[in-house]
């Protein structure tokens, strides 16, 4: 049968004027439909449509709650509601639940605060995968939700500023399910991001993100954990080419995952964006629904100010989620739970573990139950209500019912810190730190004291102290950078002269450049990823067109340049082929940040920005957005021909 259809098929001419039926006219509506319709990224004009008239989503369901997603934070969600008596739909697009913990292989309790409704799910450490993804579907029926596998959730039915529904993608073809609150469990904001919400995504700012993986299937194991690549799960190009190249990395194994492992994934810009000097400074908040418990698993490098001067380390942490970081800014009728929360990229390694996912997505089920009885709106919520409920439960502790905002940290607290230099106080009130800094800097009694306010200055973009910076890089050799590792990435990911040497580079002093290019030319291929790194940051705070040429001839030494990927055959040629790898993406972005450089200090020849132009053609989904937003960024004009 098949053979005869493609000799029918070679025979009969190319279709035209193909257009679905426009069914019946749409009604009258005070609501819009809200999708993101780009299409698939590399299509352009190259990709043939069909044009549709306008009509009709069929209305699939009236429902309290609406959970978009059945995962780590998504099925905890429509339990907790659930058993509020809220008429509760949970929408999954695979075919079980539990996300991270179940289908994608990672069963198993890293850090997290293990009480509250965590402390009821089974599995104290480690569990059966199958067994706990079951465990999940069997609660959320007993408890009255249904539950829709095999859908997606692919936009918003908004009234005016108000989420009043999901649109879905089901077998059966799409419609719209309407709701009273929406959860948007997707991880990645997708639900907030149709019906306009803003968010925060790879941009022209430094390119950053957490590692990702995909698991192998073994028959009889349970537990995989993995960290290869980078991947965006709203580019279904690279999510293509990632499961792809994975059957070339896993060809020996059973099957490969279905769910992609992400650690960090588009978040949306709420009412509230915690940092990580929130963290570091142990703020209180008045609206606290879940309490998270880490140290600062990064699986990367991060970017955050802060980090220049101090790390945590593998110290643990106990951090408050207030309620607003739930909530889109502008946006009513949604909350946003799990890895799309409004937190900084370099807070996540901090909230993301899935005892604390688990608690936050239960607190998020409380709070739509109760919007959508009350009718109040998701800002109309009782919050210390809920907070007396949560704390039943034991999900946080009572003292969060008298709690207010610890902020701002008193000017006596941040004088104290100055002479102590406690960095996270000191940088969240700079405006009172700054001259008290230079003050110190002039009257240290040594020079590892002076070295060290002015290290601290010149984070804040303070240049007091830069001579003594200069004079203490040209004392220094290369040390031990950083590079990639797959797992185990602690501590900080740039070596002391690397931070001098950005530090350097954020006083925009021009001072700096000589010593900054002394360095780079020692550069090559063999030299560790934090090195590159330290220098185009450095390098492209400045914009001083005297660096173009020495960032030109450090990206033509051997090996710098020539490592997008965008074919698929490049890509199991070169991470397919070992099921270890993790430098692929580490020497990519060394050279991305470099062309960036280069091209934000005027180009030379044109190279940086035929590097970049090379990268918007890349399959991986971050890696092209962030070449795209470089050359596009208006801050930086179109270089002229040097």
């Amino acid at each position: 049968m098949g053979a005869a259809a493609a000799k029918d098929a070679q025979s009969a001419a190319a279709p035209s004027g193909v257009m679905p039926r426009a069914g019946r006219k749409p009604p009258r509506a005070s609501g819009d439909v809200k999708e993101t319709l780009a299409g698939v990224r590399g299509m352009g004009e190259r990709g043939t449509t069909v044009r549709s008239q306008a009509r009709a989503l069929p209305v699939l369901g009236t429902y309290d709650v609406v959970v978009v997603g059945g995962g780590t934070g998504g099925a905890p969600a429509g339990i907790a509601a659930a058993r509020q008596k809220a008429r509760t739909l949970v929408l999954e697009y695979l075919g079980g639940l539990g996300g991270v913990g179940t289908l994608g292989l990672i069963s198993s309790y890293y850090w997290g605060f293990r009480g509250g409704f965590t402390k009821e799910v089974p599995g104290e450490k480690n569990w059966d995968p199958l067994q706990r993804a079951e465990w999940w579907r069997r609660t959320l029926r007993d408890a009255g939700a249904e539950i829709w596998f095999g859908v997606l959730g692919c936009g918003a039915f908004v009234e005016g500023n108000r989420v009043a529904g999901v649109v879905v993608a089901t077998p059966e073809g799409r419609g719209v399910v309407l709701a009273k609150t929406v959860i948007d469990a997707t991880g990645n904001s997708d639900i907030a991001a149709a019906a306009g919400a803003r968010t925060v995504h790879t941009d022209s700012s430094e390119l950053a993100q957490q590692g990702t993986g995909l698991p192998r299937v073994r028959l009889g194991a349970q537990y995989t954990n993995t960290d290869f690549t980078i991947a965006d799960e709203t580019d279904m190009l690279d999510i293509w080419h990632l499961m792809v190249y994975a059957k070339n990395k896993y060809a020996g194994e059973f099957d490969i995952g279905q769910l992609v492992d992400t650690r960090e994934r588009r978040r949306i810009v709420g009412d509230f964006t915690m940092s990580i000097l929130d963290q570091m400074n142990a703020r209180t908040y008045p609206d606290t629904i879940s309490i998270a418990y880490s140290n600062f698993d990064t699986h990367g490098y991060t970017v955050d100010p802060y980090l220049l001067l101090e790390h945590p380390e593998r110290k643990g942490f106990t951090v408050r989620i207030p309620y607003r970081c739930l909530l889109p800014q502008g946006l009513d009728g949604i909350l946003v739970t799990g890895l799309g929360i409004s937190v900084h990229r370099d807070a996540v390694p901090l909230t993301r573990m899935q005892p604390d996912v688990q608690n936050q997505g239960y607190a998020a089920g409380l709070a739509a139950a109760t919007i959508a009885r009350t009718g109040g709106g998701t800002r109309g919520l009782d919050v210390r209500a809920l907070q007396k409920q949560l704390a039943a439960i034991g999900i946080v502790p009572e003292s969060v019912l008298a709690e207010q905002d610890s902020y701002p940290i008193s000017d006596d607290k941040v004088a104290e810190a100055v002479a102590a230099r406690q960095v996270a106080v000191i940088l969240a009130r700079p405006e009172v730190s700054s001259p008290l800094l230079r003050q110190a800097y002039h009257k240290a009694a040594s020079e590892a004291d002076k070295l060290a306010y002015a290290r601290i200055l010149a984070v804040l973009g303070d240049a007091t102290g830069l001579d003594t910076l200069i004079a203490a890089l040209n004392e220094k050799a290369w040390d031990k950078g950083w590079n990639y590792t797959g797992q185990g990435q602690f501590g900080l990911s740039l070596s002391p002269v690397d931070s001098l040497i950005v530090g350097m580079g954020r006083t925009l002093d021009r001072r700096a450049l000589d010593a900054i290019l002394r360095k780079a030319a020692l550069l090559d291929a063999s030299s560790e990823f934090s090195h590159h790194r330290a220098v185009a940051l450095a390098l492209e705070s400045l914009a001083d067109p005297a660096a173009a040429g020495p960032l030109a001839a450090l990206l033509s030494k051997p090996g710098i340049m020539g490592h997008a990927i965008t074919t698929v055959d490049s890509a199991r040629e070169r991470s397919g082929a070992n099921p270890n790898d993790n430098t692929t993406r580490s020497i990519s972005i060394r050279e991305l940040e470099l062309a960036r450089a280069l091209f934000r200090c005027g180009d030379h020849n044109g190279l940086g920005r035929k590097i970049l132009m090379q990268y918007t053609e890349d399959l991986r989904g971050h890696v092209a957005r962030h070449a795209r937003a470089v050359l596009e960024d208006v801050r930086f004009p179109a270089p002229k021909e040097r």
